[in-house]
């Protein structure tokens, strides 16, 4: 089953149908209290694949990201594991995440973890050095396709640009004007594990 060029208005609602859908299925719908790792191996990851401009720029600024464990890279993509169940998503419209990506200049570091997609705000929000939770993406769902896969509910690809309060938050961190609004930093996929029985 396959949904391809659906806007972003459209979007949540065909997912949130399809979330509803997936509520009844026995092996997502029990209630587990794991670590983050072994929720990411129940529950699946979000790849991160960086656009190369906007890789560039952090590396012209001498700005050096690094990525914050339980996240690794893999495929070219970084990867964020996915700490709560589909059905929570369907509950919440939120996903959460583990592990987070890391912005270094010399001595000035930005720590942006526990990344979670709001579905309704069509946001990504990340907890900053370990204080407040703040809106650092903007989701667009142009273009988006959600699939099922192998035992996975698949979306993507999925456009994320800085948010104004990101980029005012960088620009005063580092001392630069080069982050923007607007500015894509990448284009992330949601790999949502349904079925403990397969890997990955």
């Amino acid at each position: 089953m396959s949904i391809s060029r659906r806007t972003s208005r459209t979007f949540v609602p065909i997912l949130a149908g399809l979330l509803a859908s997936l509520a009844l299925l026995p092996a997502v719908a029990q209630a587990q209290h794991r670590s983050a790792a072994a929720s990411a191996a129940r529950y699946g990851s979000t790849a991160l694949v960086l656009d190369p401009t906007a890789a560039n720029a952090l590396s012209s600024l001498g700005v050096s990201p690094g990525l914050i464990a339980p996240a690794y890279q893999s495929g070219g993509a970084l990867r964020f594991p996915i700490t709560n169940p589909v059905t929570s998503a369907l509950l919440t419209g939120t996903i959460k995440h583990a592990g987070g990506i890391s912005l270094t200049k010399g001595a000035t570091e930005v720590d942006l973890t526990n990344f979670w997609i709001n579905l309704r705000t069509r946001q990504l929000s990340a907890v900053v050095n370990g204080g407040a939770r703040v809106p650092i993406l903007n989701l667009s769902f142009q273009g988006t396709r959600v699939s099922f896969r192998y035992g996975r509910l698949v979306v993507g690809p999925v456009t994320a640009s800085l948010t104004s309060a990101a980029a005012g938050a960088l620009n005063n961190a580092f001392g630069v004007t080069a982050f923007t609004e607007g500015l894509v930093l990448g284009k992330a996929t949601v790999r949502y594990k349904l079925f403990a029985g397969y890997g990955w």
